[in-house]
């Protein structure tokens, strides 16, 4: 499977650099992308959504499986790991939901009412900052 299959199925698709995607994650009631798609030198495929779906969950959601994402030839394991997506991705992905964090403060500063939807998406903004902080720091 290529990357190309992959984000055929995925909405709201943004190439973010070579073989690197944000789309909206199929797993849950994503309205601005969250997850990170990232296609490797030996065509494996990785997924990471901010909000915290596992990648069994989002595959489970587009019809694939795991053996979907990796090439039939097996991994060099001697290699040291690097972080599967560069700064760039994850800053990119933060900054729409640091617009999130910032429009509502800018409401609460201006005594307007805040509903709960409102709330509940300041809450899934900082679990995603709070996700890329994470992946990040490893």
């Amino acid at each position: 499977m290529t990357a190309e299959n992959l984000i055929s199925r995925l909405t709201k698709v943004k190439k973010t650099g070579p073989d690197r995607w944000l789309a909206c994650c199929p797993a849950h009631d994503d309205k601005s992308p969250s997850l990170a798609i990232k296609e490797l030198g030996d065509q494996r495929i990785l997924l990471h959504c901010f909000a915290g779906c596992s990648p069994q969950e989002i595959l489970d959601a587009i019809g694939l499986t795991f053996d979907e994402l990796f090439p039939e030839k097996l991994m060099d394991h001697g290699k040291p790991l690097r972080k599967p997506f560069p700064a760039a991705d994850v800053l990119e992905a933060v900054s729409t939901e640091t617009l999130i964090v910032a429009m509502t403060a800018s409401r609460l500063a201006n005594d307007k009412d805040i509903t709960v939807g409102d709330w509940q998406r300041l809450h899934v903004a900082a679990q995603r900052i709070m996700a890329a902080r994470d992946m990040v720091n490893g």
